[in-house]
């Protein structure tokens, strides 16, 4: 699952899903670093859980990333993945290039370690996730509250409200054409708005633009999985259409970011030009 926009995926619901099926479930956490699910933080349902410190993101090490997990498999092979097959174990640099203690721990990695000064500076700016997140749910509560009387906006269902990050404001409309009109007209007044699905931007959040997977385009010749002699189950027919209430929903939604850094005033200017183009257009 991906906890898009910094509001949590129905967790429950995916990992009945999983259980019945006997599948492996990696949390997307890059856009919702500090959210939570019914108390409990995501990044931590997952066999295996990704976060990104890239600047866009809630926290930021100026680039980078993290993966979490508690199986130790799983954590022995990605050390290995990540450092050039080194090992990592108690001991000191001596114990870093140990044997390897049962079969498949250790093979031929890449280098991909995240660098002391990132790191040093990921602990900073870990210091400073409650306070940033205090200050973008307050913000985004306050603008919720100003608009939840306008006629025509449904704003985003939200599976616990208590864990969104409130990185974002999602609202959809009643069709894509007015979503976008409405978003433009937002950013005339000086709020930063967009319609999420835009034709003509190649957006590769939304999978329709992912031109690699629609095309089946691959890092070899043998076409792997598409084509290619190792893969012996069913290959999905991958098409632009093959998620239409996905597109119908992004088609129509309008999305405002909301940083920390806003004021009461600011959320408050926000919540009068949304009333203010809602009058024109709805």
């Amino acid at each position: 699952p991906v906890h898009m926009r910094g509001v949590p995926c129905n967790m429950d619901r995916i990992l009945s899903i999983a259980k019945k099926h006997n599948l492996k479930v990696i949390e997307d956490v890059a856009q919702a670093c500090g959210g939570s699910y019914k108390g409990k933080y995501l990044g931590s349902f997952g066999d295996c859980n990704a976060f990104s410190f890239q600047f866009h993101k809630i926290i930021t090490a100026g680039e980078g990333g993290m993966v979490t997990t508690d199986n130790d498999l799983y954590f022995d092979r990605a050390q290995a993945y990540h450092d050039t097959a080194a090992c990592w174990r108690p001991g000191g640099p001596a114990k870093r290039f140990a044997s390897a203690r049962y079969q498949g721990e250790l093979f031929p990695g890449v280098n991909f370690r995240m660098s002391e000064l990132i790191g040093a500076v990921m602990l900073a700016q870990l210091r400073k996730l409650d306070s940033i997140l205090s200050k973008m749910r307050k913000n985004k509560s306050r603008i919720k509250k100003g608009i939840s009387d306008i006629p025509g906006i449904e704003l985003r269902h939200l599976h616990d409200p208590d864990g969104d990050t409130g990185i974002s404001l999602v609202f959809f409309l009643e069709n894509g054409q007015l979503a976008e009109k409405f978003a433009n007209a937002l950013k005339a007044e000086g709020v930063e708005a967009s319609s999420i699905f835009n034709k003509g931007i190649p957006d590769w959040h939304i999978y329709s633009h992912w031109e690699m997977i629609m095309n089946k385009w691959t890092p070899t010749p043998e076409g792997c999985p598409y084509t290619c002699p190792y893969h012996k189950g069913p290959v999905p027919n991958y098409n632009r259409e093959m998620c239409p209430q996905t597109l119908e929903l992004l088609d129509r939604s309008v999305h405002l970011d909301i940083p920390p850094q806003m004021s009461e005033d600011d959320c408050d200017l926000i919540v009068e030009a949304i009333h203010k183009v809602a009058k024109a257009y709805l």
